[in-house]
């Protein structure tokens, strides 16, 4: 493996209007020149930091002169390029988006030609790499990408370079523009500020107009920039991510923790919308939009909520009505939802369950094409569901049993019969429709479940050749596409982070090293996809007045280019179990940030978000978007609709405690808005927030404070309340404390570290 270190030159860009019209690349580490109408002082420096890293730190100052429109900034030749080479722009370029595109309006689905099982990966009209011959450029903006920072991977050489900056400047955000010679022998890297793109994304087109320009530069202005950059040896992709997931924080300002809304406040404005908003009485069901939605039907299963939802308010619903509800829902769903032939129907409209493809004029072979991955969804979840009704002494009716018994039977026979589970499927037959993705990425996990409960060696078998196939065509080729229904197969989060439940799964299960290593590896992935600093919105922009903080949101995939509070659909369990399991703080540290990012998100009567068309979203909505970029021209802005996102935050209070106290060591994580500290014999929570609060508190030791060989450990689980602006110290020492149920380390099979003892 060789290491080898970019040659990197200053640049200095002039721009008429958004079109670049002259650029200078300087070789010199300290010159005076002439360029667009004024004088330029420039100096530069790199930097050691270490072997394999370095620092190139830019400082630009116009001496004499008011210049024309000007970009200033580095410029990088790479080395012996060609089309095998990876790109990496995290949130928004994985492979460097080199696949065949279709331009398609939203909401995109496979053309009739495209419906087969050895489909290629398509993807729609978004920032790409050419798949075929012509121009070949990506410009971004820092805000179109979870963290600014380009990743290059050269597989002949094994050698990588990552390139990490800051976000924005007082000269406006920092801009990365990477282009291909048309033999694709050679790539240029160019990081300036401000970023110019000569033409932008907006969604499905890849090639509109910019509203970028220069800056007008006059005597004493100053720009400096910093880059950090490193070139290493690398084996793999997966060794890319793991450099980028271990500098996520480098050059960027350390994020401050929302402390707007506790997150019991939260889920009780979201479980009062459910019931006020979705509760679907002639259905008997919760719907997943609301009835005049925007074009989606009112039911849906899994992806956005369907059976998810029901599991999250049934683990912790404060009203009557609302679990006298989610029973009739999934009396519902796990019966007459589930087809002949054992899969789930896709949705309930119009009074009958039917596929997604049903009632599509216009494209009639879809007709029974159903996306995959609701299967894995609904079934975990309903898996998940029955078995906290039996840990709660509950009786489960037998025909609940009867139908997740059949969907895990039918997905396994899906398996069997195309060795893929694919994208889209027939409804009722199982057939593959249109394959090669990772849309059924939750399905091991949720076959995981169904042997646990049934017990048939067939499901295990199935999880682990299936989960092993998508670690070999996905995981470890640094693609997972598929996972939403919505963007044919870009690049997505959705999947990448249900492939660390289903590895997660798999280890829990066999034991086996194998697992922990994919699921660390899955892991690293989907962090690319959060961001990890807060965006400065404009003051004028909706979340700007509103002081969100975009730190632990996470972007969707690359064709709809933005972040969203919390992950789809899910609260992170997967993450806070690889901590258990390798006692890696990184993975608490991110599942943290998530979790803590959710409750800003959610309108109040107090604090309405106010959508771009002028109306509020009602109490106990989150809206989807947290727009960074400008691709649907509303940055820092929202539409009126509720969303997935409230499903998100229903999941982390019912699946991770408030607070998480590891009682052996100094290692705390918190999920709740809240500000915890902690000695070695107590715990201090403090309610900054106007509300009360009440969290549980989840406090973890081994036995004589240390894992003894069976890796057990003893968890005690408690009740806090802590009024507004108040603190409550909890003692880690007072005898009795730490009683309770032996659990096993990293976590009891089956599920989430359950509540063991209420005090």
């Amino acid at each position: 493996m060789r290491h080898v270190s970019l040659q990197p030159q200053l640049l200095l860009a002039a721009y008429d209007d958004a079109r670049c019209v002259a650029r200078r690349p300087v070789s010199a580490s300290e010159t005076t020149l002439d360029f667009a109408r004024a004088r330029w002082r420039l100096r530069w420096q790199r930097r050691s930091v270490s072997t394999e890293t370095e620092r190139w730190e830019l400082e630009v100052c116009v001496m004499q002169g008011t210049s024309a429109p000007c970009a200033v900034g580095f410029v990088v030749t790479i080395p012996e390029w060609s089309s095998e080479h990876y790109l990496l722009m995290p949130g928004a370029v994985y492979a460097g988006n080199r696949f065949e595109c279709r331009k398609l309006v939203y909401s995109p689905r496979h053309p009739e030609a495209d419906c087969r099982p050895d489909v290629p990966t398509l993807i729609t009209d978004i920032p790409r790499l050419n798949y075929g011959e012509g121009p070949s450029r990506i410009q971004l903006l820092a805000g179109g990408m979870s963290r600014p920072a380009v990743g290059l991977f050269d597989p002949h050489e094994h050698s990588a370079w990552l390139v990490l900056s800051a976000a924005q400047t007082k000269w406006g955000e920092v801009g990365f523009d990477f282009e291909e010679n048309a033999e694709r022998t050679e790539a240029e890297l160019r990081v300036t500020v401000p970023g110019v793109r000569e033409r932008r994304y907006v969604h499905m087109h890849a090639d509109a107009e910019s509203p970028d320009r220069g800056r007008v530069f006059g005597a004493g202005d100053e720009v400096r920039l910093t880059l950090e950059v490193h070139s290493f040896g690398c084996a793999d992709v997966t060794e890319l991510f793991a450099r980028l997931f271990a500098t996520r924080r480098v050059l960027l300002p350390p994020p401050v923790p929302p402390t707007e809304l506790p997150a019991s406040v939260a889920w009780g404005l979201i479980e009062e919308h459910y019931n006020r908003d979705f509760w679907w009485e002639d259905a008997g069901l919760y719907r997943t939009s609301l009835a005049d939605g925007w074009g989606q039907n009112p039911y849906a299963t899994g992806w956005c909520g369907g059976v998810i939802a029901e599991y999250a308010l049934l683990a912790a619903a404060r009203e009557p009505v609302t679990r006298q509800r989610v029973y009739r829902h999934l009396g519902r769903a796990l019966t007459e939802g589930i087809a002949p032939g054992g899969l789930f129907y896709a949705k309930f409209n119009n009074g009958r369950w039917q596929s997604d493809g049903d009632g599509d004029a216009a494209r009639p072979w879809r007709k029974n094409h159903t996306l995959v991955r609701r299967q894995g969804d609904a079934l975990w979840y309903a898996l998940r569901a029955i078995a906290l009704l039996e840990a709660r002494g509950e009786s489960v009716p037998a025909s609940w049993l009867a139908g997740t018994r059949a969907v895990a039977e039918a997905l396994v026979r899906v398996w069997q019969r195309n060795g893929q589970f694919g994208q889209w499927v027939d409804q009722f037959s199982g057939e593959v429709r249109v394959g090669n993705s990772t849309s059924g990425a939750l399905i091991p996990a949720a076959l995981v479940e169904a042997w646990r409960r049934f017990g048939e060696p067939a499901m295990l078998a199935v999880a682990e050749e299936s989960a092993t196939w998508f670690c070999r065509q996905f995981t470890r080729r640094g693609v997972t596409t598929g996972g939403p229904g919505d963007c044919l197969q870009c690049p997505d989060s959705e999947s990448s982070y249900a492939l660390v439940e289903s590895y997660v799964a798999l280890w829990e299960a066999l034991r086996d090293e194998v697992w922990l290593e994919r699921a660390t590896i899955a892991a690293q992935q989907f962090a690319s996809w959060v961001m990890p600093y807060d965006y400065r919105f404009g003051e004028e922009t909706e979340f700007g007045r509103l002081g969100i903080k975009t730190t632990g949101t996470v972007f969707a995939n690359a064709q709809n280019a933005h972040s969203a509070p919390g992950i789809c659909t899910h609260a992170g369990l997967g993450l806070f179990k690889l901590f258990r399991a390798t006692g890696d703080v990184r993975y608490l540290d991110l599942v943290s940030e998530i979790a803590r990012a959710l409750p800003q998100f959610v309108s109040r009567a107090d604090r309405p978000i106010v959508a771009s068309d002028g109306r509020q979203l009602p109490t106990g909505w989150i809206n989807e978007r947290c727009n960074t970029s400008d691709w649907d021209n509303n940055r820092g802005g929202v539409f009126w609709g509720p969303c997935w996102c409230e499903v998100s935050l229903l999941l982390t209070v019912a699946d991770l405690p408030g607070i998480y106290v590891r009682g052996d060591d100094s290692i705390v994580g918190v999920f709740d808005n809240l500000e915890v500290s902690r000695t070695a014999d107590a715990v201090q929570i403090k309610n900054p927030t106007r509300f009360p609060a009440g969290t549980m508190v989840q406090v973890e030791v081994t036995e004589d404070g240390r894992e003894n060989s069976t890796g057990d450990c003893l968890v005690r689980t408690v009740p806090v309340a802590v009024a507004s602006g108040e603190a409550v110290l909890l003692s880690l020492r007072e005898k009795g404390q730490l009683g309770g149920a032996r659990v096993p380390r990293p976590v009891a099979q089956g599920g989430a570290v359950r509540v063991i003892e209420r005090e």
